[in-house]
């Protein structure tokens, strides 16, 4: 099966996400380092424990939730769906139709 324009714009929309969501998470987890309120040694870290942390901890220092943890979720968001709709859309939808 050859590769459409359309896989490429896909794909493009998909790297961007990543690395956005990449970032914003890096940013989340160097603020949480900082401030000592995550181990960097932790042989297996919960992530969600991260995530309630530097929102509770955001919320408690300006009364709002960081930025980055809303770029990271947007993102994080539009990748997986990204993903899931083209892959029903370009390969699941045509054996059906």
């Amino acid at each position: 099966m050859a590769l459409q324009a359309s896989d490429y714009i896909i794909g493009g929309v998909m790297a961007v996400a990543a690395v956005i969501a990449a970032g914003s998470f890096s940013v989340i987890a160097s603020y949480l380092f900082d401030r000592g309120l995550a181990d960097r040694n932790a042989k297996a870290p919960n992530i969600m424990v991260w995530y309630k942390t530097y929102m509770a901890q955001t919320r408690r220092q300006t009364g709002r939730i960081g930025t980055p943890f809303w770029l990271h979720s947007v993102s994080t968001g539009i990748f997986i769906l990204t993903g899931v709709v083209y892959t029903i859309v370009r390969f699941m939808m045509p054996r059906f139709f």
